[in-house]
């Protein structure tokens, strides 16, 4: 009734499922990281914006993947860093906060921290200014929503959110 499979053909079948079992986990394993990138940001981006009276912002697929694009290529441009500083970090657009770092030295959450502590320098209707840019991009009142992405290679670290409608707009104030 039955006919005997052999043994090349039950190898190569038993290697074929263990590969597509494989791939899916790997699938699945990225998916839940996109998934926590994507929460925690919008937890760390709406906790500033409900402090000040904002609207809270929502998750854009198209804007985190181009942050994400845009971190990825940052990996590749050779940028180092030290104890002290790290190299310039070119921007890709006008509507991005990025946050760089040596690598595996702080999380997406304390990078995205760094933005937000910078509230502590903020001034009541300034646009924007010195150390005080990434936070107003995180509570621009106007801004509904934000994509980000992270990249990890060649000892670096690189948080890239892209925000839509742009905020820091000449004229304007964050809120209130």
């Amino acid at each position: 009734m039955y006919k005997k499979v052999p043994k090349g053909l039950a190898l190569i079948l038993y290697i074929t499922i263990f590969l597509t079992v494989l791939s899916y986990m790997v699938q699945i394993s990225q998916a839940q990281s996109k998934t926590d990138l994507e929460n925690t940001m919008l937890n760390i981006h709406n906790q500033e914006r409900a402090a000040v009276g904002v609207q809270p912002l929502t998750w854009s697929n198209s804007l985190a993947t181009d942050s994400q694009s845009w971190a990825n290529h940052l990996t590749t441009l050779g940028l180092v860093c030290d104890d002290q500083r790290c190299d310039a970090t070119p921007h890709g657009a006008k509507n991005e906060n990025i946050a760089s770092g040596v690598a595996g030295l702080n999380s997406p959450v304390e990078l995205a921290q760094l933005w937000a502590d910078e509230k502590s320098k903020y001034d009541d209707g300034q646009r924007s200014g010195p150390g005080i840019g990434h936070y107003t991009a995180m509570v621009w009142q106007n801004t509904h929503e934000v994509g980000c992405g992270f990249s990890s290679a060649g000892g670096m670290d690189f948080l890239v959110c892209r925000y839509s409608p742009p905020g820091n707009i000449l004229g304007q104030t964050p809120f209130g």
